[in-house]
């Protein structure tokens, strides 16, 4: 093991804290020591095989900013390409729409002529004239290696010149998306592939619904035979510490009840009634209440109230192409989570995860106070997660009742 290498890694990790304005934790030391010797062993493999991390815990401990800053670091001093970071959402999108691509492309190529395999049905066939017998079978040839499907051939395009792997915010809800991972996890592994995985899940809880869990449980085994599971649980949610006043999503607000005079404090002003926009994701085209474009590449600005967002069939992949697009979001009359309907309060959830990791400044307007939204979360699996995220706003209030006042403890 090479001390310099690893303390080079720390070093690097301990200066992204720095200049973030925080030191570590005991907890977050100790995993910094073992992201430490992961990067000293891919430094130094040559054909022996690497066991990669799976780091677990609860929401805002600081899980994916460590595994971000190592993966930064090590990415350094690895050839271009060869580490890849990808959110979940991210991961699957692009592992599908390759697929699509995959099969359009092959639909795209010659088609077999009828009697050879091709349609027959409704179709007028000749009678097919006497065949010689075949000719006695000469020495055996070597079978060409067979071409991979769609879903592989995606996949292998996905590691390709990929060294290491880094999933982040890795959880399965979805029994499409948990067999993907599946074959995603064997070809990885198998071409030698090292994963770095974050998650709010102990692997053996990933799919948590009893009646899919089997789906996920080839993916899960494949997880713990190659990757050392770390469990980061220190006592304090830092998103509760504050960290307001930076960039993107940290950049937005919860304001309550969402005034004149509070948008205007952000430099915000409200549309006026009947400026309603429209958005385009692919062939898909949503109402919404503004769209105000900026000069450059994501500098413009999305107006949408929660029934346009969350309230109607909106999905993953249009908050992610939204994303990418517009600089800040305004999502007004945020209602509790428990007063919708569970599509509803599933689409908000994926709301709050694109923006944090896309880090997209987030404005909410709504006539609950944050403290009383958060406390009044639904149960849905990674509820838990937004409500340490939202934390991450700064919080305007307008005469909140003495129920709604967060604690000092």
């Amino acid at each position: 093991m090479t001390r310099s290498r690893l303390d080079r890694t720390r070093r690097a990790v301990e200066a992204a804290a720095s200049c973030e304005g925080f030191s570590l934790d005991p907890d977050q030391s100790a995993l910094v020591d073992r992201l430490a010797r992961l990067g000293d062993e891919l430094a130094r493999s040559r054909r022996r095989p690497v066991r990669g991390l799976y780091v677990w815990g609860p929401a805002g401990r600081g899980k994916s900013w460590l595994a971000g800053a190592f993966f930064a670091a090590v990415a350094a001093g690895l050839p271009a390409g060869a580490a890849k970071r990808v959110h979940v959402y991210d991961l699957f999108r692009e592992l599908h729409a390759a697929i699509h691509a995959q099969r359009v492309s092959a639909l795209a190529g010659p088609r077999p002529a009828v009697g050879q395999g091709g349609p027959t049905r409704g179709w007028r066939t000749r009678v097919a004239a006497p065949v010689a017998e075949p000719a006695p079978p000469g020495p055996p040839e070597e079978s060409p290696e067979p071409r991979p499907g769609a879903v592989d051939a995606a996949i292998d395009d996905l590691l390709r010149g990929t060294t290491l792997l880094y999933l982040d915010e890795l959880h399965l809800h979805d029994t499409g998306d948990a067999t993907l991972l599946t074959r995603l996890l064997r070809r990885a592994f198998a071409s030698g592939v090292v994963v770095l995985a974050t998650s709010n899940f102990e692997p053996g809880t990933l799919l948590p619904n009893p009646l899919w869990h089997h789906v996920a449980e080839p993916g899960i085994a494949l997880l713990r035979a190659h990757l050392d599971v770390v469990e980061l649980a220190g006592p304090t949610d830092y998103r509760t510490l504050g960290g307001r006043g930076r960039e993107g999503f940290a950049a937005g607000a919860w304001l309550r009840p969402g005034t004149t005079a509070q948008l205007a404090a952000r430099g915000l002003v409200a549309p006026t009634p009947g400026s309603r926009g429209v958005v385009h994701t692919g062939t898909r085209s949503f109402e919404v209440t503004a769209v105000r474009a900026g000069g450059d590449v994501r500098e413009g600005e999305l107006w949408v109230t929660f029934d346009d967002l969350a309230g109607r069939p909106t999905s993953t992949l249009e908050y992610l192409d939204w994303a990418a697009r517009f600089r800040r979001w305004v999502v007004t009359d945020v209602p509790l989570l428990t007063d919708v309907d569970r599509e509803a309060q599933q689409r908000f959830i994926a709301v709050v995860d694109v923006l944090v990791d896309a880090d997209v400044e987030l404005v909410v307007t709504s006539p609950h106070a944050l403290h009383a939204f958060r406390t009044a979360m639904p149960d849905r699996p990674d509820a838990f997660r937004t409500a340490s995220r939202l934390l991450l706003l700064a919080d305007h209030g307008d005469d909140l009742d003495p129920s709604e006042r967060p604690s000092d403890g």
